[in-house]
């Protein structure tokens, strides 16, 4: 996995970027994400919080945020879900459970999927 650094500004004026959200993806730019937190709820104060969004290595003392997806961690992830298949009344989901990046909707259809799953089928 990888992980996320956040460094978090107060700026001194009324809006920062007019989004709540805005995500850079060019090689240039060391971050991934700023936040403006104020477009998430409305907010009409004289100045503007901002969290700026670092990728970093993820350690032992790190949270992981994002599965890397190459042959060595799928090979480490496939030995892992084999593991899965021993346990009992324990759903594995998410990110870090699925080792998947998923987008909002996508969390919330397979969230739906694993219920529809253990509890319908």
């Amino acid at each position: 996995y990888r992980s996320v650094r956040f460094e978090i500004e107060v700026l001194d004026k009324v809006n920062f970027q007019g989004s709540a959200v805005v995500n850079y993806t060019e090689r240039e730019i060391p971050y991934t994400r700023i936040i403006e937190h104020k477009h998430f709820n409305y907010g009409a104060q004289n100045k503007t919080v901002i969290s700026m969004e670092y990728p970093m290595e993820c350690g032992y003392d790190s949270e992981p945020f994002y599965p890397i997806n190459d042959i060595k961690n799928n090979a480490i992830y496939d030995r892992y879900k084999n593991l899965v298949q021993a346990e009992r009344n324990v759903i594995f989901g998410g990110r870090l459970g699925c080792y998947k990046y998923y987008d909002m909707d996508r969390t919330i259809a397979a969230a739906l999927e694993a219920c529809q799953s253990e509890f319908l089928n």
